[in-house]
C-alpha cells in the first residue's frame, strides 16, 4: 500500500505545472466528444447579440420612418393651413396642429405614440425666396434599445413644406374725400406708398405674377386716361353724350357734347362714368363696358368746381328738374367730386403706382359703394382687351370654385366719419327718390346696395379686406351710422370679421394711426401671398 502512493506521488516539470494535470487537459483536447463546446458557446453568444442588434436598429429604423411619413403630413397640413388664413393661428396653434397630425399619423405603433407629447413636436417658417415660405415639423424622440443593455440616444426627424404663390392681383382702394387734411392726405400717400413697395418693392422683384390696381374714390372714380383719348365716346351709352337735359347747352355752341374738349371735365382730364344704378344691378361692375356708361358732370356755382379747368355757362332752364322752362345763367365746373387720381389699372411697375399716388388731394363727397364697384371692375375679365382697359392679358379670369391658378383680392381703406354717405345723387337714377326726402327710403337702398354689392363680390370669389379709421368715441354719431347703414354689408364681404379692421383716430393723419396703418397692410399683403399659395413637399 505504502508503495503504490509513494508511485503515485506527484511529479513536477521545470516550470512548476503538474504533469497530472497537464496530460488530463491533452488527453481532453484529443478526444472528439466536447471539443467544440467552448466555441460553440461563443458563436451561438454572438449570434444572441447579433439578433438583438438586429431587432432594436430595426425597431428603431421603424420608428423614423414611420415618424417621417408623420411629419409629411403634419408639414403640409400646417402649409395648407396657412393657405387658409395663417393670420388667425398662433405659434402655439401651429404647434398643436403639427403634433395632432403626427401623433394621427403614427399608425398601430402605440408605444411610440403613447411616449410623444406635444413638446416633442415643433414648427418653424422660412423662406426659400421671397414669394416661397417654408413650414418645417421637427418631431424630437428617444430610441431606447429594449434587448441591449444600452442607454437611449435622442434623434430628430423633420419634414419641410413650400408654400408657392398663385397669380395674384390686387385693388387698393382709397379716399380722398373732402373732409380730409393735408395731413391725411399726406399720411395716405406714405400708407399707399409702403404697400407698393411691401408688394411689388425691391423683395420680391422675382416675383411676375402679382399686380396691384389703385381705386382713388370720392364721389365717384376717375378713369380717364391720357393713351385711351377714345375711352368716353367707346364706353358711353347711346345718347349718353348728349344728355337730353342739357339740351340748351349744347344749343348755345358753347360746347356740341359732354365728349367736348371745351368741357370742364375733359379739359381737367376728369371722366367719372357710371351704370347700374338700380337695385341689385351692382353697378354691372362685371359687365363689358363698350356702350354701357352715363356720364356724371357737376351742374354747380363756379365757386364749387374743381382746380384745373374754368367753368362754363350758358342761358337755359335748369338742367336738375325735368319739365322747367324757367331761363336763367347756369354753369357747368369741374367735378370736384371726381378724383383727380385716376383709376390705375392692374400693373406690376411700383413706378407707375408710385406716380398716381402722389397725385392724391382731397375732393368732395364720399359713397363708399361707387368705390368698391370700381375695385370690381379694375379686377373683372370682362374690363380686359382693347374695349376695357387696354391690357390683353389682364384682368384674369374669375377662380370660382377657388381650384383655380388665381386669386383677386380687394383692400378697401376708409375714413368712416361724417353724417351721410352713399345717399348723393351719384348714387341713383335721375329723380329716383326725389319727394322721398327725410324717409329714409335712400339709406334703406343705400344699405341693401352693400349687401347685394359683397354678395356679388363673394359669388366670383373676390376676398376683400377692409380697415377703417374711425371716431375713438363710441358714441360718436357717424360712427354708428356707419356701423348701422355699412358694416352688416360689408360683413358679407369680410366673411364676417374675418377680414375687416378698425383704427381708431380722428383721421389718416392723427398721431399714431399712419404707423398702425402701415402695420395692418403689411400683415395683409403676408395674408395675400400665404392665402394665394399651393403647397408642396420639399423635404
Amino acid at each position: 500500500m505504502k508503495k503504490t502512493l509513494q508511485n503515485r506521488s506527484v511529479k513536477k516539470d521545470d516550470t512548476g505545472i503538474t504533469l497530472f494535470w497537464r496530460e488530463r487537459l491533452s488527453a481532453f483536447i484529443h478526444q472528439e466528444k466536447g471539443a467544440g463546446t467552448a466555441f460553440y458557446a461563443l458563436g451561438a453568444m454572438a449570434l444572441l447579440v447579433t439578433a438583438a442588434f438586429i431587432v432594436d436598429t430595426s425597431t428603431a429604423t421603424g420608428d423614423a420612418t414611420q415618424i417621417k411619413r408623420a411629419t409629411d403630413a403634419a408639414a403640409l397640413a400646417v402649409g395648407h393651413q396657412a393657405t387658409i388664413n395663417g393670420e388667425e393661428y398662433s405659434q402655439e396653434d401651429i404647434n398643436t396642429l403639427a403634433y395632432e397630425y403626427v401623433k394621427s399619423n403614427l399608425g398601430m405603433n402605440k408605444a411610440l405614440s403613447e411616449k410623444l407629447v406635444a413638446g416633442d413636436v415643433s414648427v418653424t417658417e422660412g423662406r426659400n425666396s421671397a414669394t416661397r415660405k417654408t413650414y418645417t415639423v421637427t418631431v424630437a424622440f428617444a430610441t431606447k434599445p429594449s434587448l441591449l443593455s444600452l442607454g437611449a440616444r435622442a434623434q430628430e426627424v423633420y419634414s419641410t413644406s413650400e408654400v408657392i404663390n398663385r397669380p395674384t392681383e390686387v385693388a387698393l382702394v382709397m379716399p380722398v374725400t373732402g373732409d380730409m387734411s393735408a395731413g391725411d392726405i399726406r399720411s395716405l400717400k406714405s400708407v399707399s406708398h409702403s404697400f407698393v413697395e411691401r408688394l411689388l418693392g425691391s423683395a420680391d422683384t422675382k416675383r411676375d405674377n402679382l399686380w396691384l390696381s389703385l381705386v382713388p374714390y370720392s364721389q365717384s372714380v376717375n378713369v380717364y386716361d391720357a393713351e385711351d383719348a377714345n375711352r368716353i365716346r367707346r364706353w358711353a351709352a347711346p345718347g349718353a353724350l348728349n344728355p337730353p337735359e342739357l339740351r340748351s347747352l349744347f344749343a348755345s355752341g358753347v360746347v356740341s357734347s359732354l365728349a367736348d374738349r371745351r368741357f370742364p371735365d375733359r379739359r381737367a382730364n376728369l371722366l367719372c362714368m357710371y351704370r347700374g344704378l338700380g337695385r341689385e344691378e351692382n353697378f354691372f361692375w362685371d359687365e363689358p363696358p363698350v356702350g354701357q356708361f352715363r356720364v356724371y358732370y357737376r351742374h354747380d356755382l363756379p365757386q364749387n368746381g374743381s382746380p384745373g379747368a374754368p367753368p362754363i355757362s350758358w342761358r337755359g332752364p335748369n338742367p336738375d328738374f325735368d319739365d322747367n322752362d324757367a331761363v336763367d345763367t347756369r354753369w357747368i365746373v369741374a367735378d370736384k367730386g371726381c378724383p383727380n387720381a385716376a383709376l390705375m389699372p392692374l400693373t406690376n411697375e411700383a413706378s407707375k403706382l408710385n406716380q398716381r399716388i402722389d397725385q392724391f388731394s382731397a375732393r368732395f363727397n364720399v359713397n363708399y359703394a361707387i368705390g368698391m364697384s370700381w375695385a370690381g371692375a379694375a379686377l373683372s375679365p370682362n374690363m380686359r382687351g382693347s374695349d376695357g382697359w387696354g391690357d390683353t392679358t389682364l384682368p384674369l379670369d374669375f377662380n370660382l370654385d377657388g381650384n383655380g391658378d388665381g386669386q383677386k383680392v380687394i383692400v378697401m381703406m376708409a375714413n368712416t366719419i361724417g353724417d351721410w354717405f352713399d345717399t348723393d345723387s351719384y348714387n341713383f337714377n335721375r329723380n329716383q327718390f326725389r319727394g322721398e326726402v327725410g324717409t329714409g327710403s335712400d339709406r334703406i337702398f343705400a344699405a341693401q346696395r352693400f349687401r347685394d354689392l359683397c354678395s356679388s363680390f363673394r359669388a366670383r370669389n373676390i376676398k376683400f379686406y377692409f380697415v377703417g379709421i374711425r371716431p375713438g368715441d363710441p358714441e360718436d354719431f357717424g360712427r354708428n351710422l356707419f356701423d348701422r347703414e355699412a358694416t352688416p354689408g360689408l360683413l358679407v364681404c369680410t366673411e364676417g370679421e374675418k377680414r375687416m379692421s378698425f383704427i381708431d383716430g380722428a383721421g389718416f393723419g392723427a398721431e399714431g394711426v399712419e404707423n398702425q396703418l402701415i402695420r395692418r397692410l403689411d400683415r395683409i399683403a403676408s395674408q395675400i401671398e400665404t392665402e394665394g399659395g399651393y403647397v408642396r413637399l420639399v423635404e
